[in-house]
């Protein structure tokens, strides 16, 4: 599968993503439909579930409103958990939107990813522009994302499902 992501300037961005992280998506979108029910825009037909019950064009995170939610919504969510885990917890680097993005290119080219397919996963116009992350050559785009390390983590947790 395919996340469309809209990017920074509004570019378009196509992240592939491996089965596993899709069945966490499919049950988060399900929860979704119980935890705002009023908010809801999908598909009729009460017996469609997961991803198959929305639009293609749907935002995967909304907030109370079912509206898409913003980048600066995410950000301040995710200051929100910071404060909420106690006062010896401090954002790392890495932790807030963007640095995710970084975090994100930093994984990849530590798994040896070619700076082509890197510059696609990122959605970079300029080979040049991705450079900075890669250290080597590697293999095509979906391999490289499926060497993401998350996917190890989000694997524990489909099994927990």
């Amino acid at each position: 599968g395919v996340i469309h992501v809209k990017g920074k300037g509004g570019k378009d961005r196509v992240v592939p993503v491996e089965a596993v992280l899709l069945k966490v998506i499919d049950a988060y979108l399900d929860s979704r439909v119980l935890r705002f029910p009023d908010a809801v825009k999908r598909r009729a037909g009460s017996s469609v579930a997961g991803l198959s019950r929305w639009p293609a064009r749907s935002p995967l995170f909304v907030g109370r409103d079912g509206e898409r939610i913003t980048r600066g919504t995410l950000q301040s969510r995710i200051k929100r958990a910071f404060k909420l885990a106690g006062p010896d917890a401090q954002p790392v680097p890495g932790a807030m939107v963007h640095g995710l993005r970084h975090t994100f290119a930093t994984e990849l080219a530590n798994s040896d990813v070619s700076v082509y397919v890197l510059m696609k996963l990122l959605g970079h116009e300029s080979i040049t522009t991705s450079q900075r992350y890669v250290a080597a050559a590697g293999t095509e785009t979906r391999t490289a994302a499926a060497q993401n390390q998350l996917y190890e983590v989000v694997t524990d947790l489909v099994a927990d499902l």
